[in-house]
């Protein structure tokens, strides 16, 4: 497996991100692991260090889906990560109770960080 690192923080090597990645728990188009975060992409894996996340919070949204011959609104929950050198990333939930043990995991790992539904909750 291919993993490019995601932030500016030096990230382990390839062999102990393969390993964290197996154990990592499964979120959707999201795994969370001890070192940090996986987003799975068709080419490679983005990793995300722990100590590059400055925010994350959980973000709902209306995503149109073609039902016959109408467009249905369904809800998706996304994992929203903001990065302390700037930017963000967003992956794909399996639904909001896999969020919220993402969002408590996270608290437990890293008690510094910032953890809320909106990025403007401090």
């Amino acid at each position: 497996m291919k993993f490019k690192n995601g932030s500016s923080i030096p990230a382990p090597k390839d062999e102990s991100l393969a390993r964290d990645y197996e154990q990592a728990r499964d979120l959707g188009q999201v795994r969370l692991g001890r070192l940090g975060l996986y987003l799975p992409r068709l080419t490679q894996t983005i990793f995300l260090p722990l100590e590059s996340l400055s925010h994350v919070y959980l973000r709902l949204e209306d995503l149109p889906v073609g039902i016959g011959c109408r467009r249905v609104p369904v809800g998706q929950y996304f994992l929203m990560a903001v990065l302390r050198e700037g930017g963000s990333r967003k992956a794909a939930l399996t639904d909001r109770a896999c969020g919220d043990r993402a969002l408590e995991q996270l608290r437990t790992m890293m008690p510094e960080l910032q953890i809320g539904w909106a990025p403007d909750q401090r």
